[in-house]
């Protein structure tokens, strides 16, 4: 026995259903084209009146390849990678310059930051032989920071050698470095 009540029931329970999933559907692409369309007035601007110019003699990369382990005495006569950090702009600036690993392709093996040894002159100070790891881990290795007033500049030597000192075999691996460097105006 089928009774009529009951398909009535059903007719409107499966139109009720049909109109819910339409609100949701709707409601959907309205939340996703709000999200994607969001704006609004800026309520701070920001002007950049600092400038910092970082020139490199040597090149962007510190390259040691087909090289051989130095005792701190040859690291230190080393030329070195001389730049200067020189602040062209208007205001006084904060500075921190970083020295990062550059990540090495295949085949080779990127020589760890224990065999290595650096020394960093600054101006008219000599820098002294250190060792890479003591600075921390790749992208936080802090070489110098401080604050260069307008018209002023910092001249640098790094030098960056693998020690002697350390027992192993490291033949064959390689080491490449960038200098990075960030700065903000000081307020």
């Amino acid at each position: 026995m089928y009774n009529v009540g009951e398909n009535m029931k059903e007719k409107r329970n499966k139109i009720f259903l049909i109109v819910l999933l339409f609100v949701l559907l709707i409601v959907i692409i309205a939340l996703s084209f709000a999200a994607f369309s969001y704006s609004r007035q800026g309520s701070e601007n920001i002007i950049t009146l600092g400038t910092l110019e970082l020139t490199l003699n040597e090149g962007n990369t510190i390259n040691l390849e087909d090289t051989y382990p130095l005792t701190d005495s040859e690291g230190l006569a080393l030329t070195g990678y001389n730049f200067t950090l020189e602040n062209t702009g208007t205001a006084d600036v904060n500075y921190a310059i970083y020295l990062d690993n550059i990540e090495i392709t295949s085949p080779e093996v990127q020589l760890d930051d224990m065999y290595l040894k650096y020394s960093l002159d600054k101006n008219d100070s000599v820098g002294s032989a250190k060792y890479l790891e003591s600075l921390g881990v790749d992208g936080s290795r802090i070489l110098d920071k401080g604050t260069l007033t307008r018209g002023e500049e910092n001249s640098y030597v790094l030098r960056v050698w693998p020690t002697i000192e350390i027992d192993g075999d490291f033949g064959g691996q390689v080491w490449k470095g960038k200098l990075r460097i960030t700065g903000d105006q000081v307020r």
